[in-house]
């Protein structure tokens, strides 16, 4: 497995210490790129204080922390709430992605080896079956786990940590597009298709598949969202009927 590749003794040797700050601030962004917590919900000292167990002292770190990496913001009766990206920072944010991901598309189609292109072939039965189970979660993090395996494909770690933080900026994006089930059906054939592509050699076949999936799904979220603003009333959450 690649996990085992990562040498420990350095590791081991000197730890770094995680304060519950740390902890409360990785766990609520680890739970805004699943989706557990979704843009414009709000979050206050009194509930994360509550929810982890810690003091107010913490709590008012890690929020604060938040607000710096520009994760929140000040919402309605001054309450904390998690940011909607606009549709310009999205756009911007895509054409940036689009771009590297063509690059990467080319480095994964060359190095993916054939027990990568197996381990994603097992990632999308997972997928699959976290789509019949409606878990949106789940296919949320089974999904990142596909990307994952294959922007380290390309061997180039700089490329891989870029892109997976350029995916996990775009939560908004993913979020909307997963829980429409036709979409999701949809990336399933998808992933077969770059899966299929990537076992046979066909680079450009690849690469065609890859980029637009990321355009559908920015398209498709950019559909929804200018409706939504023009009724700024309406939550997220209200559009999730059936």
């Amino acid at each position: 497995m690649k996990g085992s590749r990562r040498s420990a003794p350095a590791a081991a040797g000197r730890r770094v210490a995680v304060t519950s700050a740390d902890r409360v601030f990785s766990q609520i962004v680890s739970d805004i790129h699943a989706g557990v917590i979704r843009p414009r919900d709000a979050i206050s000292e009194r509930d994360v204080v509550r929810r982890f167990g810690v003091s107010r002292t913490p709590a008012r770190e890690a929020i604060k922390r938040l607000f710096e990496r520009g994760v929140l913001q000040v919402g309605s009766r001054r309450m904390a709430t998690v940011k909607e990206i606009g549709e310009k920072d999205l756009r911007d944010l895509y054409d940036l992605r689009l771009r590297l991901e063509a690059e990467a598309a080319n480095l994964t189609a060359k190095y993916a080896t054939v027990s990568e292109i197996a381990e994603l072939r097992s990632i999308n039965r997972e997928f699959v079956r976290a789509f019949r189970a409606r878990d949106l979660a789940r296919m949320l993090h089974v999904r990142a786990q596909f990307h994952s395996v294959l922007v380290h494909a390309t061997r180039n770690a700089w490329l891989a940590k870029m892109l997976i933080m350029l995916r996990d900026e775009a939560y908004v994006v993913r979020h909307a597009h997963w829980e429409d089930p036709s979409r999701a059906r949809d990336a399933i054939k998808m992933h077969q298709e770059m899966i299929d592509a990537l076992a046979s050699g066909d680079t450009a076949r690849y690469r065609q598949v890859t980029l637009r999936q990321i355009r559908d799904g920015l398209s498709t979220y950019l559909s929804r969202l200018r409706p939504a603003q023009r009724t700024a009333s309406i939550r997220p959450a209200s559009s999730k009927k059936g």
